[in-house]
């Protein structure tokens, strides 16, 4: 009798150990077994892919700010339930699951192998080796939800619900900026706006945005003149998440994001690309140069006097010097921040220095603020290969899926979407490290790599209907 029970419930009989499992480990948190019983009722519910896209929300929007216990156990238990639909629904038979192009098995494989190698010969293995596993897990999650980009409409759900987490975030930074006394006061008194929301990093929540405000704006595009409601509905949504990445003040992120809304523009519409600039060309000259009360507030913004003065500055010149020391296989994987101070170029005690401990004492990762001095500074010359290549790869399966669904309205203006965004995430990441391959830091690059993902699909299902023929 207990054999068929366990049979014919399976899903309940696993995720009631692990319940039984995290009750033991997490007493005094029993808050969070509430929430998983509540998860396991509705996972008998709904379907699978309505959970994964459950997951991915979460994961996007719940950050490690708001509370780390519940952020390690959304993490565990994502990685878990994706593990185990996977396998239930794949099996273990290898060769039936869903391929990847050669170039990308053969980019993560070198990925990992040259993590592996940082961190043999870093100061810090242990250090080198729990990045090199964070990397490896984030890999694998990515493939599952790769993996259950079976049909078109799939890709969509994945668009969706990236935009949802970036309305969730907008509407959190907006909310919190309400309420927050000191950062009206902040505004009212110095011009100045850091609002991150959920994220104490405002550049967290500005490189979701550069991912879901070149999606939402596609999708309007798309739509545009079909349903009015949902066109309204969009234009709601994009007008939010962009007065959130005003709020954040990321110059990065806006940047992505005007950069990529021009190339949208410029692919799909050329007249509409000479309007959208000339319209930003005559706004700025007649706000910056024209009206005084106005171009004060735009230099008081985007801080224009701190161009030539930035701690960014300091940052890329310590960056150099670390590279130029540890040349072969760099600091390791996650260990940039122990050779900061070795490569100071300020005096210690200076403002500038101070800036620089922030940076030191509050960076989870990435301190060098540029992905390719990021990458080579802690992973040596091969480090700035693959940061070289991922970008390279990147648009070249983008141009191939585009080209070949060109007549396929639908999917030609959602890859161009894509496409764009990623253009615009490469420009930010001379300006970030974060947001395209952080070692697994999944808030920061999953929003990317999803998009990957469905460029990804879409080249796969192509050539394998090429190959059919």
């Amino acid at each position: 009798m207990v054999y068929n029970f366990v049979v014919n419930n399976k899903k309940i009989f696993i995720v009631s150990i692990l319940l039984s499992i995290l009750a033991i480990k997490l007493d005094p948190y029993s808050w969070i077994g509430i929430i998983l019983l509540i998860f396991l009722i509705a996972f008998q519910i709904y379907s699978t892919k309505n959970f994964i896209l459950f997951f991915i929300l979460s994961l996007l929007v719940v950050s490690s700010d708001i509370s780390e216990t519940l952020r390690i156990v959304l993490n565990t238990s994502a990685l878990i339930f994706l593990m185990y639909v996977f396998f239930k629904d794949y099996g273990l038979q290898i060769n039936s699951y869903p391929k990847l192009p050669s170039i990308i098995k053969g980019y993560v494989s070198f990925t990992i192998v040259i993590m592996v190698f940082s961190s043999l010969f870093s100061d810090n293995i242990l250090t080198g080796f729990d990045e090199t596993l964070r990397q490896i897990l984030f890999f694998v999650m990515w493939y599952i939800l790769f993996a259950y980009l079976s049909e078109e409409k799939d890709s969509y759900n994945y668009v969706l619900v990236l935009i949802s987490a970036g309305a969730i975030v907008a509407i959190i930074i907006i909310y919190s900026f309400i309420v927050s006394d000191i950062s009206i006061y902040l505004l009212q008194t110095q011009g100045i706006i850091h609002e991150g929301g959920s994220f104490k990093n405002v550049t967290a929540a500005a490189g979701i945005f550069a991912v879901t405000i070149p999606l939402t704006f596609i999708l309007l595009l798309l739509n545009l003149k079909m349903n009015k409601i949902l066109t309204y509905s969009l234009y709601a949504i994009l007008l939010i998440q962009v007065i959130g990445l005003f709020l954040t003040n990321s110059r990065s992120g806006l940047m992505a994001v005007f950069i990529s809304i021009s190339i949208i523009l410029f692919i799909l519409n050329r007249k509409t690309f000479k309007r959208f600039i000339l319209f930003a060309s005559l706004s700025f000259i007649l706000f910056y140069f024209i009206l005084p009360s106005i171009s004060e507030l735009f230099a008081i913004y985007f801080r224009t006097d701190r161009v030539f003065e930035n701690t960014r500055y300091y940052l890329w010149n310590m960056s150099i010097g670390i590279i130029i020391d540890n040349p072969i296989w760099g600091t390791g994987p996650g260990q940039f921040k122990n050779f900061m101070y070795h490569h100071i170029p300020v005096m210690l005690g200076s403002w500038d220095e101070s800036q620089i401990a922030w940076i030191f004492k509050n960076a989870g990762l990435g301190e060098s603020h540029n992905f390719f001095l990021f990458r080579t500074a802690e992973l040596g010359f091969l480090g700035l290969l693959g940061a070289i290549l991922l970008p390279a790869i990147f648009i070249h399966l983008s141009f191939k899926v585009m080209k070949r669904n060109f007549y396929n309205r639908r999917n030609y203006y959602l890859l161009v979407g894509i496409f764009s965004l990623g253009i615009g995430m490469l420009i930010r990441s001379f300006f970030e490290s974060t947001g395209l391959l952080s070692h697994g830091w999944i808030t920061r690059d999953l929003p990317f790599w999803i998009c990957f993902a469905i460029i990804i699909h879409f080249y796969v299902i192509r050539t394998e209907k090429i190959q059919k023929k």
